[in-house]
């Protein structure tokens, strides 16, 4: 016959075991559910990794884009500018040449002549210059 203390003794280590065993099947539990979060996060970290790239290339290429669009109004307004240019060089070439006044001497002497303000000496003499050499101009046009 067993006795009291023995069957106790029995009892604890059949208990111990099987919580032994319940521990083991936890933790592998948990270890499988780390594992598999870890799993899940490095995936989305993947993810995030690919759509900022994906965003960083569109991002360079919307830079890139806008830098030759840049360059190419750049160049067009240059040519623009230049063509203005040659537009007033000949306009003014053919105001002198019929003997007419040009747009900066016509400035100038409004700019002398404007009842709102009084101009200085300096731009008084301007205006002067410009006059004068209009009406030069003018009669070397009317001679040829």
């Amino acid at each position: 016959m067993i006795r009291n203390a023995e069957r106790q003794a029995h009892w604890r280590t059949k208990r111990d075991a099987g919580i032994e065993t319940l521990r083991a099947a936890t933790d592998k539990a948990e270890l499988a559910l780390a594992q598999a979060e870890n799993d899940l996060l490095r995936q989305r970290v993947l993810d995030l990794e690919t759509a900022l790239a994906r965003r960083e290339s569109a991002a360079k290429s919307a830079q890139t884009k806008a830098i030759s669009e840049i360059a190419c109004l750049t160049e067009k307004n240059n040519e623009l500018q230049s063509q203005l240019r040659q537009m007033w060089d000949w306009y003014n070439n053919e105001i002198a040449n019929v003997g007419g006044l040009t747009f900066k001497a016509s400035s100038l002497i409004a700019k002398a002549l404007h009842p709102d303000a009084t101009p200085s000496e300096e731009v008084r003499l301007e205006a002067f210059k410009a006059f004068s050499a209009w009406k030069g101009d003018r009669d070397a046009a009317r001679r040829r």
